[in-house]
């Protein structure tokens, strides 16, 4: 009896412990599942959180938080009333010089650089015989709005800047340059597909899109190519609620670099860039291989040398790079406007 008993109280044990160890296993399978459905959602809602205060935020992953006045480079700024078809009132700041060969808008990234940093190319491109707008979109520092756009929103910001350009003699048959880093960079491309009137781009460490932004962020960190094609098809259903199906299906760089339509185009990416890939360069040659490529190499996000926005003219090779394309720029706004004047007088 005792034997028996004994045999049967380790049975139970052995069962009991089977139970916990399917109950644990089970508890891990529910726990990846929920963290791998709702991952997304809390991502997209952490990134799009807004606004951005710079100084505030200041970090060691995001250092580049000053707020310069144009005054700190030795320029007149002119502040511009913009608001927005949808409502928002924008901080942009002006930069003019007498005849411009051409007027440069400058965004920025969704935490750095503030686009006061942008000034260092302010009175780079002055200095050069260029005039630039400094626009902070919606949802940073002094501009209205709570949710940081990702490029599916800030279209109607650009618009509202180039509506402005277009409205002062002073830059009549004047080209217009859209120049953006990171995701100002995405913002750049989008607004750029979407306006025609814009005469060139410049994007700086741009992606193709957010999903594809994500998606290549994990690869990076060693997740799964199982999950990274689990996780896309979230991501987009995450974004879609914040920003709408239609928005998040044709609002894409990938896409709209598609409506560039014999506009020069200049794309700048690092080669070792650990926030924006390389694979991302290689997906828009695909689809715009007349496009000018150069890739730096260098493995900096910020495609400055040393990150010195502030004093970009000693970044030499950059500089001669971006005044090279700013060149070609003219001369095909001047083709275009020769071309336009000819067929007037053949009608």
């Amino acid at each position: 009896m005792r034997i028996t008993r004994g045999k049967k109280e380790k049975s139970a044990e052995i069962i009991g412990w089977r139970k916990k160890l399917l109950f644990g296993c089970v508890f891990l399978l529910a726990t990846l599942v929920l963290a791998v459905v709702f991952a997304p959602f809390i991502l997209v809602y952490y990134i799009t959180r807004g606004p951005v205060l710079y100084q505030v935020e200041a970090s060691f992953d995001h250092p580049l938080q000053e707020v310069y006045k144009a005054s700190d480079f030795l320029l007149e700024d002119k502040m511009l009333p913009i608001r927005t078809q949808d409502g928002f009132s924008l901080w942009a700041s002006e930069i003019e010089v007498e005849n411009p060969k051409a007027i440069v808008i400058y965004l920025t990234d969704l935490k750095q650089p503030s686009i006061t940093y942008f000034y260092g190319h302010a009175k780079w491109m002055k200095d050069n015989g260029y005039a630039s707008i400094l626009l902070e979109t919606r949802g940073h520092g002094e501009s209205d709005g709570d949710v940081i756009g990702l490029g599916y929103t800030e279209v109607n910001d650009v618009k509202a800047v180039v509506e402005y350009i277009q409205k002062q003699e002073c830059y009549r048959d004047v080209p217009i340059v859209l120049q953006g880093f990171s995701m100002g960079g995405a913002v750049a491309i989008n607004a750029f597909g979407q306006i025609p009137e814009i005469d060139a781009l410049i994007a700086m460490s741009a992606y193709t899109s957010t999903e594809d932004a994500m998606i290549d962020s994990m690869r990076d960190h060693g997740v799964p190519e199982f999950l990274c094609k689990i996780e896309r098809p979230l991501i987009k259903f995450a974004l879609s609620i914040v920003f709408g199906r239609d928005a998040v299906e044709t609002l894409k760089p990938i896409e709209q670099i598609k409506n560039a339509n014999d506009r020069p185009v200049f794309f700048i990416s690092s080669k070792e860039d650990l926030k924006v890939s390389l694979e991302n360069i290689r997906r828009f040659r695909e689809v715009n291989p007349e496009a000018e490529y150069w890739v730096r190499d260098s493995a900096a996000h910020l495609d400055i040398d040393d990150n010195d926005f502030t004093n970009v003219e000693k970044d030499t090779e950059y500089c001669n790079r971006i005044l090279d394309f700013l060149d070609k720029v003219k001369k095909a706004k001047q083709n275009v406007l020769s071309m336009t004047k000819k067929a007037y007088f053949l009608l």
